[in-house]
């Protein structure tokens, strides 16, 4: 791989993944050898900045890292295709998608396999969490599924930061303080933790999305995210370390890693999980009403509840205007939704007067004007006006 303005030694091939960050193409190298990586790509004269120094920054914070739960860095560049001129990273090639396609197309999780993959996310923030490195988006889609499909590495770094600057992140995982805009930290990661295990189980985030009445939920009230029923004990035990809204009675990842459930080998290994998408295509509109769970015990095999729907409601999604995407490569439906609000002196967001309306896998940034960082005891406070974009 090369880092300077040349001619690449390498070839793009198939779009594997499209989103508000760029796309992510399959390259492969032009030497002997030919072997695949993955290259996620950003136009330079692209109108969106903001996108721009997301991928530098993504690009930074990967050199400095090494670890087999990280995504691997192999190099990054920039090139001259057909006169558009891209900013690229080179990544290793994870085949076998993410886990919230495994969890939005459906599926059987063994328990271990579960585990598996919780002690890897868990790992890898315990990792960038003793580099001083916070990922603030920490969700399904950004985290990929390895050749053996029992192992899975953190990816897509680009709202990562090295300090508590900012609002940053995915809308449904995001903690509470990070909402509020009181902190951002290694305790805000386990919180997005939680929510990214009930995606998994469910298939669907750990929160509905009801815009700006979400957000107030989220940041505001004394709400968690509703745990699945039936899972394990052990499972349900480890959610709750998570989902404490007191950062302080969050554990940190070191202590997650030595919770039962990471460690525990037990008959439960044999168990499985079975992973619905929230709403599995049906053979006429009609087709279910309902799901039933398995009258055998709830380590024996388990089926989580399905969203039920009458045949009205199934009626208008099946013809809402929402669009169809017959791409079955890694393509991402992705929404812009942009609104403005006030924020108080203390640096909290006025939510009362937002109206918002999109998918659910936001990205989330505060860009400012007139802001002043007035931080107190390391808290970020800053911020008089705001404008948010959700992506």
């Amino acid at each position: 791989m090369q880092n300077h303005h040349s001619k690449p030694n390498w070839t793009r091939r198939k779009l594997i993944g499209k989103g508000s960050f760029g796309v992510v193409n399959l390259a492969v190298n032009n030497n002997n050898d030919g072997s695949p990586f993955a290259v996620k790509s950003v136009e330079k004269n692209s109108n969106s900045n903001n996108v721009l120094r997301s991928l530098e920054n993504e690009i930074r914070v990967l050199k400095s890292l090494s670890s087999p739960y990280v995504v691997t860095y192999l190099g990054d560049d920039i090139t001259c295709e057909y006169s558009t001129t891209y900013r690229n990273l080179h990544m290793e090639y994870m085949p076998n998608g993410t886990l919230a396609d495994m969890a939005k197309h459906g599926g059987t999780i063994g328990y271990t396999n579960l585990r598996n993959y919780i002690r890897c996310i868990t790992s890898a923030l315990s990792y960038i969490h003793s580099k001083n490195i916070v990922h603030c988006d920490v969700k399904g889609a950004n985290v990929l599924i390895g050749n053996d499909s029992c192992t899975a590495k953190l990816a897509d770094f680009g709202s990562a930061i090295e300090s508590r600057n900012g609002i940053r992140g995915s809308l449904l995982w995001m903690a509470p303080e990070v909402i509020r805009g009181d902190y951002i930290g290694p305790e805000s990661d386990v919180w997005s933790l939680g929510c990214t295990i009930i995606e998994i189980l469910t298939g669907k985030p750990a929160w509905q999305n009801r815009g700006g009445e979400t957000i107030r939920q989220i940041g505001y009230s004394n709400d968690v995210p509703e745990i699945p029923p039936r899972v394990p004990e052990d499972v349900h035990d480890f959610l709750n370390k998570c989902l404490k809204r007191d950062i302080s009675e969050r554990w940190s990842c070191n202590q997650l890693l030595h919770h039962p459930f990471l460690l525990s080998c037990s008959s439960l290994s044999q168990a499985l999980i079975r992973v619905n998408d929230c709403e599995p295509s049906p053979r006429c509109v009609f087709d279910w009403s309902e799901s039933t769970c398995s009258d055998q015990s709830a380590y024996d095999v388990y089926q989580f509840d399905v969203m039920r729907c009458d045949a009205k409601q199934r009626i208008g999604k099946l013809a809402s205007d929402s669009g169809v995407v017959w791409e079955s490569e890694g393509w991402e439906v992705v929404r812009h939704v942009t609104f403005s609000t006030s924020m108080s002196g203390n640096g909290r967001v006025n939510w009362e007067d937002v109206e918002c309306s999109a998918s659910y896998d936001y990205d989330f940034e505060c860009t400012t004007s007139n802001a002043r960082d007035t931080r107190v005891g390391g808290v970020y406070r800053a911020l008089m006006y705001t404008h948010i974009t959700l992506y």
